[in-house]
């Protein structure tokens, strides 16, 4: 059996999954699936997690999300859309809805209407930081350039606001001060690392798993692709890892900018290779700063 033998029948199961989620199953009936599989149930679930990035149960936890999204989208209350989307209550559609899109399905039901995003620009180490962020915590931060003109930051703006159109966006800098605060002082070595309590409106299952696995690579130190793919479980995903870092709408919280390439060199980065390459070593910098103070302590 040969490679594209085995997508026409991932692609079958893939299907299946869909199919069972749309039945309003609450959990994926795994005897159904492998009736439609050649393998055993591990090497099933292994070239599946190959080819899909995700295991049979996560994706149909995907489509779960996904029919319910449209569901609230189409005019279903809560409890109709938990029904039929096959959540067991609408308590657990309200955690699926707000960890994978960063809203409440009544919310979502209203397509982020009511939803106020505050936004501003600040000036940083880094240049201007377009910063934005809900009640619930920072959404989006992207690099602006040193100098960017009226025009330029007039479209970081509209680009933002595609993300989620229906919500209320009011510039309100005094409502991100804390956030700007925050991130001069890591810039500054004024603070071991920028943290903030992040509200991520968009991602997948898996985008969001490599997301919380770029949070976890500390200042000052760099992964490749290939090891990152390793550290979410996915060891043959390392395309579908740098799509996710491409994905990435909050820069420096989300330190896709930590990971290179095998050979060290640097990758394509969403603000610019050159950003990049003055982000890493303004914290490689940082780094060799704290050990150098630290070794100076122990003497």
């Amino acid at each position: 059996m040969n490679c594209e033998d085995d997508m026409q029948i991932i692609n079958v199961l893939r299907q299946d999954v869909h199919a069972q989620a749309q039945e309003g199953l609450e959990q994926l009936d795994m005897d159904r699936l492998m009736a439609l599989s050649p393998w055993g149930r591990r090497q099933t679930e292994r070239r599946f997690r190959a080819c899909a990035a995700t295991s049979p149960v996560r994706y149909f936890r995907d489509c779960q999300s996904e029919i319910a999204r449209q569901c609230l989208f189409d005019g279903a209350d809560v409890l109709s859309a938990s029904a039929l989307a096959g959540f067991t209550s609408p308590g657990r559609l309200h955690d699926a809805t707000l960890s994978r899109y960063g809203l409440t399905p009544g919310e979502m039901r209203r397509r982020g209407e009511g939803v106020t995003i505050h936004f501003g620009f600040f000036e940083t180490q880094v240049g201007v930081v377009l910063m934005a962020a809900t009640g619930r915590g920072l959404c989006m931060m992207r690099l602006c350039g040193a100098s960017p003109t009226e025009d330029e930051m007039g479209q970081a703006v509209e680009e933002m606001k595609a993300d989620c159109r229906q919500a209320e966006y009011t510039e309100s800098p005094e409502f991100l001060q804390l956030y700007a605060d925050q991130l001069v002082a890591f810039l500054d070595e004024r603070s071991p690392s920028f943290c903030p309590p992040l509200d991520i409106l968009h991602g997948t299952t898996f985008q969001r798993e490599v997301w919380a696995e770029l949070q976890r690579i500390q200042p000052g130190e760099t992964l490749t692709y290939v090891e990152l793919a390793a550290r979410v479980g996915r060891p043959t995903a390392v395309r579908a890892v740098a799509n996710a870092c491409g994905k990435n709408n909050l820069a420096i919280a989300i330190p896709c900018h930590r990971v290179v390439r095998s050979d060290g060199s640097l990758a394509g980065y969403r603000w610019g290779v050159e950003w990049k390459e003055r982000l890493l070593a303004l914290e490689a910098e940082l780094r060799e700063h704290r050990n150098q103070r630290e070794q100076r302590e122990r003497v």
